[in-house]
């Protein structure tokens, strides 16, 4: 019985030794990735990396988070049109996580059931590019995301600016 314990741990160890080089960390994930694709801790990392939510960063201001959103969604748009990659259909939820000083450090994405059908790898080579250029118009003390809705073409004009100075960069 004694021995057979002893095997039984040293193949529970030897198992766990390889199977922690081809984990996944929160800092070697893709920068946009399908959300489910890397459930688990590397996902429950990076949330726990940007837990300040985007309507505490606009001091819950609903009118100017919405704003910001749009803001967002607008340019994902623009950058699309420029590029012509056609997200025209496209419906997605979408969970953006951003650096303190604007720039997008990763974008996890699902496909809503109604969506037009587009390749998760096309979806995430645009975004991927999207990132690199894009800075967020609002800076913040700390990490934070937002996780929402998208839908293509955005039907939703900018509402008037919310008259507040969070740290604001101009459009």
């Amino acid at each position: 019985m004694k021995k057979t314990l002893t095997f039984l741990a040293v193949l529970f160890f030897l198992t766990a030794a390889q199977a922690t080089p081809y984990a996944v960390k929160a800092d070697s994930l893709p920068t946009v990735f399908a959300l489910g694709q890397y459930d688990g801790q590397p996902f429950e990392s990076l949330k726990a990396d940007h837990e300040t939510q985007l309507l505490a960063v606009c001091r819950k201001d609903m009118e100017m988070a919405y704003y910001l959103w749009v803001h967002v969604l607008k340019h994902i748009e623009t950058e699309s049109v420029k590029t012509g990659f056609n997200l025209d259909g496209v419906k997605l939820w979408l969970y953006i996580f951003w650096d303190k000083d604007g720039s997008i450090n990763n974008i996890a994405f699902y496909p809503k059931p109604n969506s037009k059908n587009i390749k998760n790898e096309d979806l995430a080579a645009f975004l991927t590019n999207f990132c690199k250029t894009y800075k967020f118009p609002l800076t913040a003390d700390t990490n934070f995301s937002h996780y929402s809705t998208a839908n293509f073409p955005v039907l939703v004009e900018k509402p008037v600016e919310a008259s507040t100075t969070i740290n604001r960069k101009q459009d």
